[in-house]
């Protein structure tokens, strides 16, 4: 039988060639909605994962794929801020990956006519920082740049979506 997109899989094994440990764990979820940002604030994209880790010193490889739609009616650009938030035990989401979250894409220019621009994004990080075995929840999240007009749209019906989280023993 075949893997299909939306199938949840394990896989024990050991992990060579990259400084290995033995992978302890694996989560992947798919997505097909989309939200649109269009706020200087952060506000969820609704991608998410959770894992639980085995160990308080294990490594957690997270990775989302996804795209992003940034549209400008009007004004110099539409930039998309985009975010990684962790929360542990239910305990609240806060900033975690990238630590300043000013990093973005999109366009800048000077011109006043309507632009659109379409990108596929990956986000991946590793966790080291945990020190739990509660359960971990990582959530992406998205802004604007700056309050001119326009949107920044994260996913799509027609655009799936993939996060996952690998745990990996130290």
């Amino acid at each position: 039988r075949g893997l299909k997109l939306d199938d949840t899989f394990a896989f024990t094994g050991t992990i060579t060639g990259a400084g290995g440990g033995k992978l302890l764990a694996t989560q992947y979820s798919t997505f097909t909605s989309q939200t649109a940002h269009s706020s200087t604030s952060f506000t969820s994209a609704g991608y998410n994962i959770s894992i639980t880790p085995s160990a308080t010193n294990s490594k957690i490889y997270v990775s989302f794929n996804f795209r992003t739609h940034n549209y400008q009616s009007s004004g110099t650009e539409c930039i998309a801020k985009l975010a990684v938030y962790r929360q542990i035990n239910s305990g609240g989401y806060s900033l975690f990956y990238p630590s300043s979250a000013d990093v973005g894409h999109g366009y800048s220019g000077s011109d006043t006519e309507e632009r659109t621009i379409y990108e596929i994004c990956e986000i991946s990080f590793v966790d080291t920082s945990h020190n739990t075995t509660n359960q971990i929840d990582y959530l992406l999240y998205a802004s604007k740049n700056t309050a001119s007009s326009g949107s920044v749209n994260v996913g799509g019906s027609s655009h799936q979506a993939n996060v996952k989280a690998w745990e990996i023993a130290n």
